[in-house]
């Protein structure tokens, strides 16, 4: 006879909120008037919808109505339902990022599962003093360091943001005061900025490979180094230097490495499984830095290797497939992937160019103002790209075969829209710094303190770029 089996309590669902109803009639407004608007002159039928599509699901992103995966899977539907072939809808998950993206995630979670990352974070303190100023550059160092082989800047602040504010506490200083906003949001910005530096150091990394790979340009590591890794110093040590200026703490610090040698002490002796991992991460570096010239293994298969070293090793179990990375994010960029492709095949960024090159064409003689122009662009658009993933390609895609032939080199066209690609005058705009002021439970930073250093990062990446025009002819790629 068969034993009954209890059944499970029901779950409560909730609905959304009034507001994101509201906000949900809005993205349905806007895609409809898109939509049914007269179609604007050189911009294809099929492209137009594409846009009012893509227009009601930013906002969707935007305002998180539901799940941005979720959305993510709604905009692919109602592409195939207006008639883009369901291969190209759906070709962001056939797409070499996708599967970059994908296996380097699992880099992170195996760095922090494994308890890898924390050591290093906690070493690092220990190397520099206790001032301000060394709170601040060990926290630049362990951000450097953690992005060779943790891409994703939600990780790396999950991981430094608790360092930082226990550290915070540690020393006495009050919530909100100068001290405690100074090292909270400079720790956030150095858990994203010196990723920049690196292909596959932030999740900006697989969307500039989907770009290139839609325009059929080459791009290795080493060349994207060569670009980006000189004007990331230097648009760190601008804001490190500057947010210091304009947060200057009541009194200087002079705190002990006690705190971070004590927790490093508490770690215990390195493990088997993180020194797998770190050889897995170091490898891998070397993999990626020499593809091109020592071997033909293309960045995603790499990252598929080093999956199944990691699982071998114990340290990737069944569990951690489903939990060790967000696939939220991977389902929201598969999508964003597939849009790119859909924006080329529907001619959007034909048109769009067609808009673009009137504005930019009298700036080509003077590249460092024509940079300037696009940063200011990417800033802009953030306002309503809370990602920088769509951001990206729209200002990149219309410009890059033009200034080109220009003189302009791709990477070159690529370098501001990074520098600018994570502004935080408002949360919204940077998940991280949200996450940062979550883990403080709001007690670390005003929303004025955060805004005012938040115009600190726009001025620094402004001058970041100025000098990499400088540093780019010097060293004859530009």
């Amino acid at each position: 006879m068969s034993t009954p089996v209890a059944a499970h309590p029901p779950v409560t669902a909730h609905g959304i909120s009034t507001g994101k109803w509201i906000w949900l009639a809005v993205a349905i407004v806007v895609g409809l008037i898109l939509a049914f608007a007269p179609t604007p002159q050189g911009l294809t039928r099929m492209g137009q919808l594409v846009l009012a599509i893509t227009a009601g699901t930013v906002i969707l992103w935007a305002t998180e109505v539901m799940n941005n995966g979720v959305a993510s899977v709604l905009m692919m539907a109602l592409l195939i339902a207006v008639k883009i072939p369901p291969p190209r809808a759906l070709s962001g998950f056939a797409d070499p990022a996708f599967w970059t993206l994908l296996a380097v995630l699992y880099y992170g979670f195996a760095m922090r599962k494994t308890g890898l990352a924390e050591r290093l974070s906690y070493y690092i303190l220990t190397l520099f003093p206790g001032s301000y100023a060394g709170i601040l550059s060990a926290f630049f160092a362990i951000g450097f360091v953690l992005a060779l082989g943790i891409p994703s800047m939600t990780v790396r602040t999950a991981i430094m943001a608790p360092i930082a504010w226990a550290m915070v506490q540690s020393l006495g200083l009050a919530p909100r005061s100068k001290g405690s906003a100074l090292i909270m949001i400079t720790v956030v910005e150095m858990a994203v900025v010196p990723g920049l530096a690196f292909e596959l150091g932030s999740l900006n990394g697989p969307v500039v490979l989907k770009m290139f790979a839609d325009k059929h340009l080459p791009i290795t590591w080493g060349g994207y180094a060569q670009v980006m890794a000189l004007p990331t110093l230097i648009f760190c040590a601008l804001i490190l230097g500057l947010n210091m200026l304009l947060l200057k703490p009541e009194a200087p610090l002079r705190a002990s490495t006690d705190f971070a040698r004590t927790k490093l002490a508490a770690l215990g002796a390195i493990k088997r499984q993180e020194m797998i991992t770190a050889l897995v991460v170091a490898v891998s570096i070397v993999l990626w830095a020499t593809n091109g010239t020592l071997h033909s293994i293309p960045t995603f298969a790499v990252g598929m290797f080093a999956m199944a070293v990691f699982a071998l090793s114990g340290i990737l179990g069944d569990a951690d497939i489903a939990t060790g990375v967000s696939w939220t994010l991977l389902l929201f960029l598969g999508g964003i992937f597939g849009l790119g492709n859909v924006i080329v095949d529907t001619k959007v960024t034909d048109w769009m160019a067609g808009l673009m090159l009137p504005h930019v064409a009298g700036l080509v003689g003077s590249p460092i103002l024509l940079l300037i122009v696009v940063l200011l662009a990417m800033l802009a658009l953030r306002f309503l790209d809370p990602t920088a993933f769509i951001a990206m390609p729209l200002i990149f895609l219309p410009l890059e075969e033009p200034l080109a032939k220009a003189g302009i080199p791709p990477l070159i066209l690529t370098a501001p829209l990074l520098l600018a690609s994570a502004p935080f005058w408002l949360l919204y705009m940077n998940f991280w710094m949200a996450l940062g002021d979550s883990v403080t439970q709001k007690q670390g930073f005003t929303r004025m303190q955060m805004f005012n250093i938040a115009n600190i990062y726009a001025v620094s990446a402004i001058v970041a770029c100025i000098a990499g025009v400088f540093y780019w002819r010097m060293i004859g790629i530009f």
